[in-house]
């Protein structure tokens, strides 16, 4: 039985969960938290070094209880929640130190795909509520997602710059130079969000859901029930009575004693109240499947299905990305074909892992989207567009290795002349410089921007790879341009590409 158990530790900014799990079946056999832990403060949520002790403590708590059940596989996760590189790279260390466990940082984009995959591969409900449009907000500590799903598909999604901490944490700000700080909080709260109204679906047949907010699933979540439908009314008299601060620390029929010392009640219900305004939906409901839940459910060593939902939303948000830019579909779909042909045959000499395939594919939707600002140097252009929107269920990292694939697929070389390149870690510059190469000489094979090319077949030989090109059209354009970009692969891979050219019917 033991080989069948893994233990998830998760760790964010006011608490560190435990959870061991069965494997496949998901069955949780323990769940476990521990106290709340201080956040920072002046506008910083994240406080991992000042809490070491803290959290070491319980870290080896969790240990004691993971050996009770014999378990040997660890996963050890952290919210990459309000820290820069260095910070995330100290706090790791001292973790690795202290408790012998490594720990994986997840940024929001990663957590929040992963949760909102849960709920719609694990939510019974799910088909029937996002039969029409359905909106999913996920409150985090320091920002919130707000994602949209029509016919049961994901469309699209924001990072709202909301959270229950960071609120809690202007609230109490205020309450030291204001006697009524909710009025300028809802104010604010209406300021962040008020970009957001030209961009939300407003149907008679809405749905919204919330996530993450604990008091409200408490409340309306059934017993063995993951999900529970919003009394709009109760709710309303349950956010006037937070709006005034004595009501707050009263027991009556609306607000018990556990809630009322709930600290992010109050900025919960102030996002929840504001967006509904906004979304106007005809239900609302909340569900107690939390970030913990998308994790756990991540890891599952057999569940295809739930990254299969994570990767359709990755290439969603590429796709939103492309049409906001107004890329050119056609040759993007072309390059996307070929660059995955590519990709597949030449497994042998370039030894990628398949996540690599899917980057690869997100970069061959995003590199052009540069010329939005300007086709000379566009290349560039779209490594800093992409550098400021990341892309759900991606990792920093993956981000920014499609960014910098984005940078390098046209004219500039990853070298070590060049100052992007030089700087990534060494762990990443290896596969930068391949996918890169990959995407530059399928790149050139539509120069012309018109898909003469219908077939293409490979073969290495002789340190050679030869791509036959069939075509009815004359591919001078895209045979001077692949002369001119083929050179980076053969940098790289050190194979000498050869276009050959073979008449079509």
């Amino acid at each position: 039985m033991k080989n069948s158990l893994t233990a998830v530790i998760y760790l964010q900014p006011d608490q560190i969960f435990l959870r061991i799990i069965e494997l496949p079946s998901l069955k949780v056999i323990n769940d476990v938290r521990s106290g709340l832990f201080d956040i920072g403060e002046d506008d910083k949520t994240a406080n991992y070094r000042k809490n070491m002790a803290a959290i070491t403590d319980n870290i080896e708590g969790f240990k004691e209880l993971i050996s009770d059940y014999q378990v040997d596989n660890i996963r050890f996760y952290g919210a990459y929640e309000d820290m820069d590189s260095v910070t995330a790279s100290y706090v790791a260390d001292q973790l690795k130190v202290r408790t012998g466990l490594k720990i994986e940082w997840l940024n929001n984009n990663q957590l929040m795909a992963q949760s909102m995959s849960y709920i719609v591969d694990q939510l019974p409900e799910f088909k029937k509520l996002s039969k029409h449009c359905l909106y999913i907000l996920s409150i985090g500590l320091d920002s919130s997602t707000l994602a949209f799903f029509h016919h049961g598909n994901f469309e699209t999604s924001w990072e709202i710059d909301l959270g229950g901490a960071q609120i809690h944490r202007l609230v109490n700000q205020l309450r030291q130079t204001t006697t009524n700080p909710t009025e300028i909080i809802q104010d604010y709260i209406g300021s962040k969000l008020g970009y957001l109204a030209p961009e939300l679906t407003q149907q008679q047949k809405t749905t919204m859901i919330v996530q993450n907010a604990p008091s409200l699933a408490k409340r309306y979540v059934d017993k063995h029930q993951k999900i529970g439908e919003i009394d709009r009314k109760k709710f309303r008299e349950t956010f006037n009575h937070l709006l005034i601060p004595q009501d707050r620390y009263m027991y009556n029929n609306d607000i018990d004693l556990a809630e009322a010392q709930d600290e992010y009640i109050l900025p919960n219900y102030l996002v929840i109240a504001r967006m509904s305004e906004l979304i106007n939906p005809s239900s609302l409901y909340v569900t107690n499947l939390s970030i913990m839940d998308g994790i756990a459910n991540g890891i599952a060593t057999d569940n295809d299905v739930s990254q299969a939902t994570v990767n359709n939303m990755i290439r969603t948000s590429a796709d939103n990305i492309a049409k906001r830019y107004g890329i050119d579909f056609a040759h993007a779909d072309f390059v996307k074909k070929y660059a995955l042909q590519f990709f597949d045959e030449l497994r042998p000499i370039h030894r990628l892992s398949n996540h690599y395939r899917l980057l690869l594919e997100v970069a061959t939707k995003v590199d052009d989207i540069g010329n939005f600002i300007n086709q000379q140097g566009h290349y560039r252009h779209s490594a800093y567009i992409l550098e400021a929107n990341p892309m759900i269920g991606l990792s920093d990292e993956d981000n920014l290795i499609i960014a910098e694939v984005a940078r390098y697929h046209s004219t500039e070389s990853p070298t070590i002349n060049q100052s992007h390149y030089r700087h990534l870690d060494e762990d990443i510059q290896l596969p930068v410089a391949k996918l890169a190469a990959i995407l530059r000489l399928v790149d050139s094979l539509d120069d012309s921007r018109q898909q003469k090319i219908s077939r293409i077949q490979l073969k290495l030989k002789n340190g050679r790879l030869i791509i036959k090109a069939t075509s009815s059209d004359d591919l001078v354009l895209e045979s001077w341009s692949f002369s001119h970009k083929s050179q980076l692969f053969g940098d790289v891979f050190g194979i000498k590409p050869v276009l050959k050219e073979k008449e079509g019917r």
